[in-house]
């Protein structure tokens, strides 16, 4: 059995020193490897891509360890991955950045592009590298209001069954400081949406330290509550050892 792990956060580099990025530590991806590496046998390898900041499982031979930074690499990763070998479980619990820096500008260039222009024009010279300053190297820390045009990255969960289509996938979805039913019914639709066998539902409003309280949901809406990350971890294990002695 081969099984995928993302774990931690991606960043999206501003210029060549600085970049946006998010706080997921991967904690949570390295107990899950864990866990499973303790629970299944018969894994042959596990792969487990994560930013080289992020927290690692314990070692093993099984691992073969993968980092990534960008939305991209992620993205490029997987497809090599999953195009080319027959993964039997994806948990993509990587906190991927919904956005990627495009362009950065400033309040001066942008005041001397878009003076008297309709709205059409400001879309276009939004768009244009006539207004970009070069972010190939460090930008200068002298220049002043700087801003960032951000566009929606891929959305690779939505690519892993198509990759992958044999898979058992699991899912994750966070929201923040949302009702219990808002956040079921949110990862529900996102399970849904990509075929997922699973998904994790929590909300940063109950993840600490200390506890981490979510919802694994399957596609029948049935829902079991764990209440810390090895918690979450076990249920996975178990709610998989029941599909596979289903299969």
């Amino acid at each position: 059995m081969k099984v995928l792990i993302t774990a931690g956060g991606t960043s999206e580099k501003i210029d060549n020193v600085r970049k946006i990025t998010n706080s997921s530590s991967g904690m949570l991806g390295s107990i899950i490897a864990s866990e499973f590496l303790n629970n299944f046998d018969n894994i042959e390898k596990l792969y487990y891509l994560c930013p080289k900041t992020a927290k690692k499982p314990p070692f093993s031979s099984k691992i073969c360890e993968i980092n990534v930074e960008s939305v991209q690499n992620v993205y490029d990763q997987l497809h090599e991955i999953l195009t080319n070998e027959k993964i039997d479980i994806i948990v993509h619990s990587m906190a991927i950045s919904d956005y990627t820096v495009q362009a950065v500008s400033s309040s001066e260039i942008l005041a001397t592009n878009l003076e008297n222009k309709s709205k059409e024009e400001i879309l276009s010279i939004l768009s244009s590298p006539s207004i970009s300053i070069d972010n190939s190297k460090k930008i200068s820390s002298n220049q002043k209001d700087l801003i960032l045009r951000l566009v929606p990255t891929p959305k690779i969960i939505s690519k892993l069954k198509k990759w992958s289509p044999n898979c058992i996938l699991i899912g994750f979805k966070l929201l923040s400081n949302v009702e219990e039913n808002e956040l079921k019914s949110v990862a529900y639709k996102l399970l849904q949406n990509n075929n997922c066998d699973f998904v994790v539902a929590n909300d940063i409003a109950n993840i600490s330290q200390k506890s981490h309280k979510a919802f694994i949901i399957d596609k029948d809406f049935n829902q079991i509550t764990a209440f810390d990350k090895l918690d979450i971890a076990k249920t996975l294990c178990n709610v998989i050892k029941t599909i596979t002695i289903k299969k």
